[in-house]
């Protein structure tokens, strides 16, 4: 029996198949866009309902977030202190689980505190200055707790270079980084690359959907297409680039 998995598909088939979802992409966004607007007053009412909320207690939502996200950061950090001084090889992967649960939190923890920041940058919210004090403060409470899980991380392994802080931090970590290690991030970057291709299309129609029915303008618009071309430029320049110089 033939094995047909491999074989290419003719262009009639390529040119019907994109045919097809750009049909049903098209339906499924005239259905969101009639729903949205049978609700376009209800939704704006809500949506203006918690935001004013929000804006009355939001250094309340930030301190929240970064006491909750930090916590887990901080537990896991301390669990892998303990694994570590246990000396063994088994402890010591235990200690690279809990290191990478706690670098995920923090990062998790700057990216929520720059979205309440932002949300709560707004002349009407009564607590503004409140909020710049504590977002500097949390985020500077952050950039600590990365450099001290670096120095910790380097414990373990004590041919890592680079400290947080440095102007070349990525480049020496990534140098000291063994070929499994730069295996994993290789194959962790591929994948965030497909899934931002997957996405920035969809937040572009997002936004477009936001301009037509919540009036939000054109700079999401703009900001969406500025990103998704930096993020297909530096790919395809990345990729010829080590394609002309080879990969070292």
């Amino acid at each position: 029996m033939k094995d047909n998995k491999n074989k290419s598909k003719s262009m009639g088939q390529i040119l019907a198949k994109i045919v097809l979802w750009l049909v049903a992409g098209g339906a499924v966004g005239f259905i969101t866009s009639f729903l949205i607007m049978s609700v376009k007053k209800d939704t704006t009412d809500v949506m203006h309902f918690f935001y004013n909320g929000y804006l009355q207690y939001s250094f309340g939502y930030q301190a929240g977030f970064f006491v909750v996200l930090g916590a887990v950061a901080f537990i896991y950090y301390r669990k892998a202190g303990a694994a570590i001084r246990q000396g063994t090889y088994e402890e010591e992967d235990k200690a690279n689980d809990y290191q990478n649960v706690s670098i995920s939190a923090n990062e998790i923890n700057m990216v929520i505190q720059f979205l309440l920041f932002g949300l709560a940058m707004d002349m009407k919210n009564p607590n503004m200055l409140a909020c710049v004090i504590l977002f500097v403060i949390f985020c500077t409470g952050i950039i600590i707790m990365e450099a001290v899980l670096i120095k910790q991380i380097k414990k373990i392994h004590p041919l890592k270079n680079g400290d947080v802080g440095d102007t070349n931090f990525n480049k020496r970590w990534m140098d000291s980084c063994d070929e499994a290690e730069r295996m994993i991030i290789y194959k962790a970057s591929y994948s965030t690359f497909q899934v931002m291709k997957s996405m920035l299309p969809i937040m572009e129609a997002v936004a477009l959907l936001g301009k037509l029915m919540f009036g939000t303008g054109n700079f999401p618009i703009i900001l969406i297409c500025i990103l998704w071309g930096v993020h297909t430029g530096v790919y395809c320049f990345g990729s010829m680039k080590l394609e002309k110089e080879g990969i070292e």
